[in-house]
């Protein structure tokens, strides 16, 4: 592998010619380095490691988890007349720029109810699955607000 010499191991002559973002990078990267010295992950106790907030680096390497789930929608329940199948309507909004408007789309999808749990105007949460028939290809998750309660 090639190096950069003049990069790696700084002398007077080269600080002078490095650009001033790479010269505040290295004295970063030097401080960052003293402070994860301290403590290493081979070191720590399965405690330590089962708890993320004490392991160095973590908030920089993990991404949080999803709120939902990929390909989630939200939407009310409009019918729940056939078995083991509801309705959904999910809003969805658009701005049109020209005419300073946001336009609503309504569009409804079958969801598969194992349970029937869902009612008429019950706020339901519904993610996509393999098809289970020609027109049904989304689950009900969960019901997040049943129409009683406001």
């Amino acid at each position: 592998m090639f190096r950069f010499p003049s990069l790696l191991s700084p002398t007077p002559r080269t600080l002078a010619l490095r650009p001033c973002w790479l010269s505040s990078m290295s004295t970063n990267t030097a401080a960052f380095s003293s402070t994860n010295a301290e403590k290493s992950i081979h070191d720590m106790s399965n405690e330590e490691l089962a708890d993320t907030s004490t392991i160095p680096g973590w908030e920089w390497i993990h991404s949080p988890p999803r709120k939902f789930p990929r390909g989630a929608l939200i939407g009310t329940v409009v019918s729940d007349r056939m078995q083991k199948t509801v309705n959904v309507a999910v809003d969805r909004f658009r701005i049109i720029p020209k005419l300073r408007l946001r336009r609503r789309y309504t569009r409804k999808f079958m969801a598969h109810d194992e349970q029937e749990v869902a009612k008429i105007g019950d706020l339901v949460m519904i993610t996509p699955c393999h098809r289970i028939s020609k027109h049904k290809h989304f689950m009900l998750r969960e019901i997040l607000r049943p129409k009683d309660k406001l």
